[in-house]
């Protein structure tokens, strides 16, 4: 058993991680700013830090603003990562996304662009890093219905994606933990995705029309090739088998 420390633990994956590895015998820690722990300034890290094998950050900000997101991201990796090293930490497992390291993509999105400063600032760190990389997961299509919004209308832009169930981006988050810190050189990178290419404009659609049906969905075109098609993955990566029309079934 081990001591691990889930940054943005009472988030969406962040409290998924945390129940994963509590159900696998772990001692778990989540972390947040309701628990007095905030990565952006660095108030309480040292405190929670300390004794902990492994620390897994899954904070999240919802922006579209390149600055913010830039800042956020890199900013709590670089605060998190010095107060890792200072309290001895094994292992940093940082949740991250397929293809955030293509150029073209970090330039069409501010959110990757935050993402891609997050996993600078780890890499540039001494604590051995796991890159624990996923595609949008089947639950982002509820963010879409409200990211842009025109009173009951929602605007998607219509991207290619291959969505994985949340809990297949949990497990593999507790795996990347237990795996432990790869002893090559440089940061070990894990991908994973579900077994399906879908639309985000269709997904938000079918979310919308079993979940949500006074909301209306608009599909917004994308001209910019790295939106429109640089989301779907490539290169190696592990795939989950279950289908997003299974999980709109889900309770």
């Amino acid at each position: 058993m081990s001591r691990v420390v889930v940054l943005g633990g009472t988030g969406e994956m962040g409290a998924a991680v945390s129940g994963v590895l509590r159900g696998r015998g772990h001692d778990v820690v989540a972390a947040s700013r309701s628990t007095g722990v905030d990565a952006t300034t660095g108030a309480g890290l040292d405190d929670v830090l300390a004794g902990a094998d492994t620390v897994v950050d899954c904070l999240n900000l919802v922006t579209l603003s390149r600055r913010r997101a830039v800042s956020f991201f890199g900013g709590a990796a670089t605060r998190v990562a010095g107060a890792a090293h200072r309290a001895g930490v094994g292992h940093v497992v940082c949740l991250s996304i397929v293809n955030v390291s293509d150029l073209g993509v970090r330039r069409a999105t501010g959110y990757y662009a935050g993402k891609a400063a997050q996993e600078e600032a780890y890499g540039a760190g001494p604590v051995p890093l796991t890159l624990a990389r996923t595609t949008a997961w089947f639950s982002l299509a509820e963010t879409f219905l409200s990211q842009i919004r025109l009173g009951p209308v929602a605007v998607v832009p219509s991207m290619r994606l291959q969505p994985v169930h949340p809990a297949a981006a949990a497990a593999f988050l507790a795996n990347a933990v237990e795996a432990g810190p790869s002893i090559a050189p440089g940061p070990d990178v894990r991908q994973l995705a579900g077994p399906e290419e879908h639309d985000a404009a269709a997904m938000a659609r079918a979310v919308a029309s079993a979940r949500h049906p006074g909301v209306k969905v608009l599909r917004l075109p994308v001209p910019v090739a790295g939106l429109r098609d640089g989301l779907l993955p490539h290169g190696d990566l592990q795939v989950d088998g279950r289908r997003f029309a299974d999980w709109l079934m889900e309770p």
